[in-house]
């Protein structure tokens, strides 16, 4: 005869896994309970990103309408400015005044009136060829100083200080008044009449060289 005591009759190791899977389930619904209470649903993350979103529009509107600090404002903090002190000009010679152009710089000869750099660089540039002038008309030899110029300037230049000699023995010999035909030419030359009578000579090549030669 079947009884209901016997249906409700658990062995010792049914009774271990009837415990076993009671704690299975009861984790598992704390888990789920869990799992929805601090776990947001997807969407949440959607409406956070948004709102991350706007914040920082509305922080660049703000950075917007900060006032930009003005150089008026922040004159205090700047470094001083240097500024350069202009250099002095030399005062021009005046009636009366002169200048030897033999011995001078050529930021002197700028305080001859109607003379600036470009002319008084020019000046030195053909004195140092020359080895000196001789006479004040070769002044007229130079680029750009025209009769005019020339006659402007010449109240206030003298020559005082020697010219210097050329060696015409020189391994690199070079003047204005001598050309390459010349200068083989004069290193067999040894007095003013064999430089007079040869060929590669003019009188006028011979009056303008003479004052730099050492030959009798």
């Amino acid at each position: 005869m079947f009884k209901w005591k016997d249906f409700f009759y658990f062995s010792k190791g049914d009774k271990i896994g009837i415990i076993l899977l009671l704690i299975l389930i009861a984790v598992s619904g704390i888990f789920y309970v869990a799992l929805h209470k601090f776990v947001p649903p997807d969407d949440s993350y959607i409406v956070e990103t948004e709102q991350i979103e706007k914040d920082f529009v509305q922080f660049e509107q703000q950075l917007e309408v900060i006032p930009a600090i003005t150089d008026d404002e922040n004159e205090e903090d700047a470094a001083p400015i240097k500024t350069k002190t202009p250099k002095a000009k030399l005062t021009k010679l005046q009636d009366g005044q002169t200048i030897d152009i033999n011995a001078v710089s050529a930021k002197t000869l700028t305080r001859i009136p109607g003379i600036g750099d470009t002319f008084a660089e020019r000046i030195i540039e053909y004195r140092n060829a020359l080895g000196g002038f001789v006479q004040l008309e070769q002044l007229r030899e130079i680029k750009g100083i025209t009769m005019n110029k020339y006659s402007q300037i010449l109240p206030y230049i003298v020559l005082k200080k020697k010219h210097k000699m050329f060696n015409i023995n020189a391994s690199e010999l070079s003047h204005p008044y001598l050309n390459e035909e010349q200068v083989k030419a004069i290193k067999t030359i040894h007095s003013l009449d064999e430089l007079t009578n040869n060929e590669h000579f003019t009188i006028k090549d011979v009056e303008r060289l003479r004052p730099y030669l050492d030959l009798k």
